[in-house]
């Protein structure tokens, strides 16, 4: 027999079969792995879905300025005298309007993090319906009487948009982000995270309240 024949025969090969136990305790050490990594998988998807919130804001905020622009300065609004903001008609036709030709594309206006379907031609302002400008989002300047303005160059400070409700501290059907605040985007181009207790009301974020007529008269 030659020495390579019999050093393969003196070979054994362990085959180990794992107990009951050890299988337990290997399920065990999975289940704890994805028990501390789900919560931070979900934080991360949804800070990827605020990031892309922010940058939809951001873009309707630059639409707004460049509506200013051609529009003597004042921006979206075409509600009737001492109106503020509940002539359905009225917002409709400027939301449409602005939504068509200054932004263009409608996703813009639907956050991810918003269950309702992306919209795919602006037809509404309607909160409830489909395709609408306010799928996930709400505007100031609709809700000013055109007597007031708004005008641009004098609220550069206030909110021009923001995450529909951002304010609330409970559930709301049009929360986006739950219950810890929303995006606002300003007069002045800039878009920030605002947290839920320092919005001036539930759908409504501060400084909203400083430079609104009710408010401030003058402007």
């Amino acid at each position: 027999m030659s020495p390579h024949v019999w050093m393969c025969k003196s070979k054994r090969v362990a085959f180990h079969a794992f107990t009951l136990v050890e299988l337990l305790v290997v399920i065990g050490i999975i289940a704890v792995l994805i028990a501390i990594l789900l919560p931070t998988l979900s934080k991360a998807r949804e800070q990827s879905k605020r990031s892309a919130c922010l940058a939809n804001l951001r873009s309707i905020g630059q639409a707004m300025i460049l509506y200013a622009n051609d529009h003597r300065d004042r921006l979206p609004n075409s509600n009737p005298a001492n109106n503020w903001g509940t002539n359905t008609a009225a917002v409709d036709y400027v939301l449409c309007v602005f939504a068509n030709k200054y932004v263009r594309q409608p996703g813009t206006f639907h956050c991810p993090s918003d269950e309702d379907p992306i919209p795919q031609n602006i037809t509404t302002s309607d909160y409830d319906l489909p395709d609408s400008a306010r799928t996930s989002y709400d505007f100031y300047s609709i809700w000013w009487a055109p007597e007031y303005g708004p005008r641009w160059c004098k609220i550069k400070q206030a909110p021009l948009a923001w995450d529909i409700r951002g304010g609330w501290a409970t559930p709301k059907p049009y929360q986006n982000h739950g219950t810890k605040g929303g995006n606002v985007v300003y007069g002045d181009g800039h878009a920030d995270w605002q947290e839920q207790q320092r919005w001036d009301q539930p759908n409504f974020p501060n400084p909203g309240g400083k430079y609104f007529p009710n408010l401030q008269p003058h402007l």
